[in-house]
Protein backbone atom coordinates (compact mmCIF):
# COMPACT_ATOMS: atom_id res chain seq x y z
CA UNK A 1 0.00 0.00 0.00
CA UNK A 2 1.45 3.43 -0.60
CA UNK A 3 -0.46 6.86 0.02
CA UNK A 4 -1.59 9.53 -2.22
CA UNK A 5 -0.34 13.58 -1.99
CA UNK A 6 -3.96 14.26 -0.25
CA UNK A 7 -3.78 11.17 2.50
CA UNK A 8 -5.69 9.06 0.67
CA UNK A 9 -4.15 5.31 1.06
CA UNK A 10 -4.08 3.24 -2.41
CA UNK A 11 -2.56 -0.41 -3.47
CA UNK A 12 0.50 -0.68 -5.45
CA UNK A 13 2.82 -2.65 -7.51
CA UNK A 14 5.72 -2.42 -7.52
CA UNK A 15 8.39 -4.00 -10.19
CA UNK A 16 12.26 -3.33 -8.95
CA UNK A 17 15.37 -3.78 -10.59
CA UNK A 18 18.68 -3.31 -10.26
CA UNK A 19 20.75 -0.81 -13.55
CA UNK A 20 24.52 -2.31 -13.79
CA UNK A 21 27.52 -0.60 -15.15
CA UNK A 22 30.00 -1.21 -17.42
CA UNK A 23 32.02 -3.29 -15.54
CA UNK A 24 28.84 -5.46 -14.10
CA UNK A 25 28.01 -3.24 -10.68
CA UNK A 26 24.95 -2.14 -9.85
CA UNK A 27 24.59 1.27 -9.60
CA UNK A 28 21.81 2.15 -8.68
CA UNK A 29 17.88 0.48 -8.55
CA UNK A 30 14.81 1.65 -11.39
CA UNK A 31 11.21 1.20 -9.60
CA UNK A 32 7.92 0.78 -11.77
CA UNK A 33 4.81 1.32 -9.74
CA UNK A 34 1.53 0.87 -10.83
CA UNK A 35 -1.70 1.70 -9.07
CA UNK A 36 -3.41 -1.57 -8.39
CA UNK A 37 -6.89 -0.30 -6.29
CA UNK A 38 -8.97 -0.96 -8.99
CA UNK A 39 -8.06 -4.81 -9.53
CA UNK A 40 -7.74 -5.14 -5.44
CA UNK A 41 -11.11 -3.93 -5.45
CA UNK A 42 -12.50 -6.98 -7.60
CA UNK A 43 -10.69 -9.33 -6.40
CA UNK A 44 -11.74 -8.44 -2.93
CA UNK A 45 -15.69 -8.19 -4.57
CA UNK A 46 -15.04 -11.79 -5.84
CA UNK A 47 -13.75 -13.13 -2.55
CA UNK A 48 -16.49 -11.54 -0.71
CA UNK A 49 -19.40 -12.99 -3.63
CA UNK A 50 -17.58 -16.70 -3.04
CA UNK A 51 -18.80 -16.25 0.87
CA UNK A 52 -21.62 -14.19 1.72
CA UNK A 53 -25.21 -14.47 -0.20
CA UNK A 54 -25.59 -12.15 -2.95
CA UNK A 55 -28.64 -11.01 -1.66
CA UNK A 56 -28.54 -10.68 2.24
CA UNK A 57 -25.04 -10.82 2.47
CA UNK A 58 -25.39 -13.44 4.88
CA UNK A 59 -22.41 -16.05 4.87
CA UNK A 60 -23.44 -18.53 2.47
CA UNK A 61 -23.31 -22.29 3.13
CA UNK A 62 -19.32 -22.93 2.63
CA UNK A 63 -18.52 -19.85 4.96
CA UNK A 64 -21.28 -21.08 7.70
CA UNK A 65 -20.13 -24.54 8.02
CA UNK A 66 -16.31 -22.96 8.13
CA UNK A 67 -17.49 -21.32 10.97
CA UNK A 68 -19.52 -24.18 12.30
CA UNK A 69 -15.88 -26.43 11.70
CA UNK A 70 -14.22 -23.98 14.21
CA UNK A 71 -17.19 -23.68 16.56
CA UNK A 72 -17.48 -27.35 16.91
CA UNK A 73 -12.91 -27.47 17.46
CA UNK A 74 -13.24 -24.70 20.13
CA UNK A 75 -16.03 -26.34 21.88
CA UNK A 76 -14.89 -30.04 22.29
CA UNK A 77 -11.55 -28.16 23.40
CA UNK A 78 -13.27 -26.40 26.40
CA UNK A 79 -15.60 -29.27 26.71
CA UNK A 80 -18.47 -26.55 25.93
CA UNK A 81 -21.44 -26.58 24.21
CA UNK A 82 -23.07 -25.42 20.36
CA UNK A 83 -25.80 -25.04 19.16
CA UNK A 84 -27.24 -25.68 15.63
CA UNK A 85 -30.60 -24.21 13.67
CA UNK A 86 -32.15 -24.76 10.75
CA UNK A 87 -35.07 -22.34 10.14
CA UNK A 88 -37.42 -22.54 6.96
CA UNK A 89 -39.98 -19.59 6.30
CA UNK A 90 -43.44 -20.97 6.26
CA UNK A 91 -45.66 -19.23 3.47
CA UNK A 92 -43.12 -18.15 1.72
CA UNK A 93 -43.13 -19.17 -1.58
CA UNK A 94 -47.29 -18.17 -1.93
CA UNK A 95 -45.67 -14.27 -1.61
CA UNK A 96 -42.95 -14.86 -3.95
CA UNK A 97 -45.68 -16.56 -6.47
CA UNK A 98 -48.15 -13.75 -6.23
CA UNK A 99 -45.89 -10.62 -5.84
CA UNK A 100 -43.15 -11.73 -7.93
CA UNK A 101 -39.41 -12.51 -6.86
CA UNK A 102 -38.76 -8.60 -6.18
CA UNK A 103 -41.37 -8.66 -3.60
CA UNK A 104 -39.77 -11.89 -2.49
CA UNK A 105 -36.24 -10.54 -2.62
CA UNK A 106 -36.46 -7.88 -0.16
CA UNK A 107 -38.65 -10.01 2.56
CA UNK A 108 -35.99 -12.31 2.58
CA UNK A 109 -33.35 -9.32 3.51
CA UNK A 110 -35.95 -8.11 5.92
CA UNK A 111 -36.24 -11.62 7.61
CA UNK A 112 -32.08 -12.23 7.65
CA UNK A 113 -32.08 -8.16 9.38
CA UNK A 114 -34.57 -9.55 11.66
CA UNK A 115 -33.05 -12.24 12.52
CA UNK A 116 -29.58 -10.64 12.63
CA UNK A 117 -30.81 -8.70 15.69
CA UNK A 118 -31.71 -11.17 17.85
CA UNK A 119 -28.30 -12.50 17.62
CA UNK A 120 -25.14 -11.89 20.12
CA UNK A 121 -21.73 -10.77 18.29
CA UNK A 122 -20.85 -14.20 18.10
CA UNK A 123 -23.25 -16.14 17.02
CA UNK A 124 -23.86 -16.21 13.35
CA UNK A 125 -27.03 -16.32 10.46
CA UNK A 126 -26.46 -17.79 7.06
CA UNK A 127 -28.65 -18.73 4.27
CA UNK A 128 -28.09 -21.83 2.66
CA UNK A 129 -31.20 -21.83 0.08
CA UNK A 130 -34.14 -19.57 -0.85
CA UNK A 131 -35.95 -19.49 2.32
CA UNK A 132 -33.60 -21.52 4.10
CA UNK A 133 -31.44 -19.82 6.87
CA UNK A 134 -28.92 -21.56 9.49
CA UNK A 135 -27.98 -20.36 13.00
CA UNK A 136 -25.02 -20.85 14.87
CA UNK A 137 -25.04 -20.26 18.44
CA UNK A 138 -21.26 -21.33 19.75
CA UNK A 139 -20.63 -21.34 23.36
CA UNK A 140 -24.71 -21.78 24.50
CA UNK A 141 -25.54 -22.97 27.58
CA UNK A 142 -27.58 -26.00 26.66
CA UNK A 143 -31.02 -26.39 25.08
CA UNK A 144 -32.78 -23.92 26.84
CA UNK A 145 -30.81 -21.40 26.14
CA UNK A 146 -31.31 -22.43 22.71
CA UNK A 147 -34.77 -22.32 22.72
CA UNK A 148 -34.96 -19.26 24.20
CA UNK A 149 -33.22 -17.85 21.10
CA UNK A 150 -34.99 -19.89 18.74
CA UNK A 151 -38.65 -18.41 19.86
CA UNK A 152 -37.45 -14.92 19.70
CA UNK A 153 -36.28 -15.42 16.20
CA UNK A 154 -39.49 -17.36 15.76
CA UNK A 155 -41.53 -13.96 17.10
CA UNK A 156 -39.56 -11.26 15.17
CA UNK A 157 -40.55 -13.30 11.93
CA UNK A 158 -44.37 -13.14 13.00
CA UNK A 159 -44.30 -9.70 13.14
CA UNK A 160 -46.15 -7.88 10.01
CA UNK A 161 -43.68 -7.19 6.72
CA UNK A 162 -44.41 -4.32 5.05
CA UNK A 163 -42.45 -4.58 1.57
CA UNK A 164 -42.87 -2.69 -1.41
CA UNK A 165 -45.80 -0.93 0.45
CA UNK A 166 -47.56 -4.55 0.97
CA UNK A 167 -48.42 -5.97 4.40
CA UNK A 168 -46.93 -9.25 4.48
CA UNK A 169 -47.08 -11.89 6.95
CA UNK A 170 -44.90 -15.00 6.84
CA UNK A 171 -43.73 -17.55 10.28
CA UNK A 172 -41.26 -20.20 10.34
CA UNK A 173 -40.35 -23.66 11.33
CA UNK A 174 -36.71 -23.99 13.58
CA UNK A 175 -35.09 -27.20 14.16
CA UNK A 176 -32.53 -27.05 16.69
CA UNK A 177 -29.32 -29.58 17.35
CA UNK A 178 -27.06 -29.34 20.11
CA UNK A 179 -23.55 -30.38 20.55
CA UNK A 180 -22.73 -32.80 21.78
CA UNK A 181 -25.75 -34.34 22.38
CA UNK A 182 -27.32 -34.62 19.33
CA UNK A 183 -23.50 -34.93 17.17
CA UNK A 184 -20.02 -34.51 17.41
CA UNK A 185 -19.65 -33.26 13.81
CA UNK A 186 -20.94 -30.58 11.47
CA UNK A 187 -22.56 -33.55 9.13
CA UNK A 188 -24.58 -35.18 11.73
CA UNK A 189 -25.38 -31.73 13.48
CA UNK A 190 -27.06 -30.47 10.69
CA UNK A 191 -29.03 -33.58 9.73
CA UNK A 192 -30.43 -33.51 12.76
CA UNK A 193 -31.23 -29.94 12.85
CA UNK A 194 -32.94 -30.45 9.07
CA UNK A 195 -34.71 -33.06 10.85
CA UNK A 196 -35.69 -31.53 13.81
CA UNK A 197 -37.17 -28.65 11.33
CA UNK A 198 -39.07 -30.82 9.08
CA UNK A 199 -40.76 -32.20 12.37
CA UNK A 200 -41.60 -28.66 13.50
CA UNK A 201 -43.13 -27.77 9.90
CA UNK A 202 -45.43 -31.93 10.34
CA UNK A 203 -46.37 -30.11 13.84
CA UNK A 204 -47.97 -27.58 12.23
CA UNK A 205 -46.04 -24.99 11.43
CA UNK A 206 -45.07 -21.87 13.29
CA UNK A 207 -43.19 -23.74 15.93
CA UNK A 208 -39.57 -24.49 17.26
CA UNK A 209 -38.64 -28.38 17.97
CA UNK A 210 -35.44 -29.65 19.61
CA UNK A 211 -34.13 -33.12 17.57
CA UNK A 212 -35.00 -35.94 19.75
CA UNK A 213 -34.18 -39.59 18.42
CA UNK A 214 -37.76 -40.92 18.22
CA UNK A 215 -39.44 -38.27 16.53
Amino acid sequence: MNRRKNGEIYWEEAHIAPVKNANGKITHYVAVKLDISERKQAHDRLAHLAHYDFLTNLPNRSLFFERVIQALALAKRNKGKLALMFIDLDKFKPINDVHCHAVGDLLLTEAARRMSACLRDSDTVGRIGGDEFVVLLPDVAGSEAALLVAEKIRMALNQIFVVDNKILSISSSIGIAIYPEHGHDDISLAKHADFAMYHAKANGRDNVQIFREES
